[in-house]
């Protein structure tokens, strides 16, 4: 499960959870509702351009500048275009772009398979920013175990002094679950991303391949919470794939279309990866992430810095000592 959760003040609470399978065999997402077809003397549906039966819209792409956002409602998703048989998808040839990013899904899968149980430290530093101008609020720290695909979290300290609360219910922004809930949500069938190029970048002083994608919100995991209310957005982003071993170096989220009523207008996440040792055996994991939260009609935005640290195996030893009997 991917969680982020950025709160101003012990009054208010946002959690944005990225819920993804952890096997090949994952629970569908919800779908769109199918509409029925239209007779062939019934008018044609209105077009997304702005006419005196359709209200005006706004489509445009999340972004950080902090401000007033626009007052328009957002646009609906357009339709999920029908998916091609999977007999038409094996026999036509695959462009390199295409056959990149399939590589990288297969990777991505082989990824969570693969992974040991370990444990390593999340250092996570907390931020009021307002423009390009960071205050620092404090650091929470915790030790991470992952333990057959599962995460759980101890030794839970704020400015290094020990709390009892745990990680998901201490005040203020908190993150939780970047190891595979991201990358994994991203490549399942369910969610159905569209990928398109983006070209080529460097990225940690290598070449990578960037691909831009899209999320429409029926099949979106991404749920928002803030307070009582709670959102499923639709989101895109991009994705860096490493072109000689199709792993994903980082992915990038914007949450798209938020309603005008949601208390929340920016909502981002970051995620870097990049090799670690753990037992001898170099894993592509998360070195470093990021979140972004901004309250509508408030200058500040939450900022969440997060590095990973000290990867070792984990391992739970077990004694059964020789009982002596009478």
């Amino acid at each position: 499960m991917r969680s982020v959760n950025t709160g101003w003040r012990s009054s208010c609470l946002l959690a944005l959870v990225l819920s993804a399978p952890i096997s090949l065999n994952a629970q569908s997402g919800s779908s769109p509702q199918s509409q029925p077809a239209q007779s062939a003397s019934a008018p044609p549906p209105a077009t997304q351009s702005q006419s005196q039966s359709t209200p005006a819209c706004s489509d445009a792409p999340p972004i950080l500048k902090r401000g007033k956002q626009p007052d328009l409602p957002p646009c609906p998703d357009p339709p999920l275009p029908a998916s091609a048989p999977a007999d038409s998808i094996r026999t036509r040839s695959l462009s390199p772009s295409e056959a990149l990013i399939e590589r990288a899904r297969e990777a991505a899968f082989e990824f969570s398979e693969n992974l040991p149980n370990f444990i390593c430290q999340e250092v996570m530093a907390r931020y009021r920013q307002r423009g390009r101008e960071e205050t620092p609020l404090d650091v929470v720290s915790a030790e991470i175990i992952y333990d057959h695909a599962k995460e759980s979290y101890r030794n839970v300290k704020i400015n290094d002094r020990p709390t009892d609360t745990g990680l998901e219910e201490i005040s203020g922004s908190w993150s939780t679950g970047e190891f595979a809930s991201t990358l994994l949500s991203l490549f399942s069938a369910d969610t159905n991303a569209r990928f398109r190029s983006g070209g080529t970048s460097s990225i940690s002083g290598s070449s990578a391949k960037v691909y831009d994608f899209e999320v429409p919100r029926g099949n979106s995991r991404w749920t928002v919470h803030v307070d009582s209310q709670t959102l499923v957005p639709a989101y895109e982003g991009s994705v860096w794939v490493d072109p000689s071993t199709a792993r994903v170096l980082r992915i990038e989220i914007q949450a798209r279309n938020i309603p005008s009523d949601f208390p929340m207008d920016t909502i981002e996440s970051a995620v870097d990866y990049s090799y670690v040792s753990i037992g001898g055996t170099s894993f592509l994991l998360p070195v470093h992430a990021e979140s972004l939260g901004c309250p509508r009609g408030v200058g500040d935005c939450s900022h969440n810095i997060i590095d990973f640290r000290n990867y070792h195996e984990f391992r739970v030893d077990v004694k059964i000592g020789n009982v002596q009997r009478p």
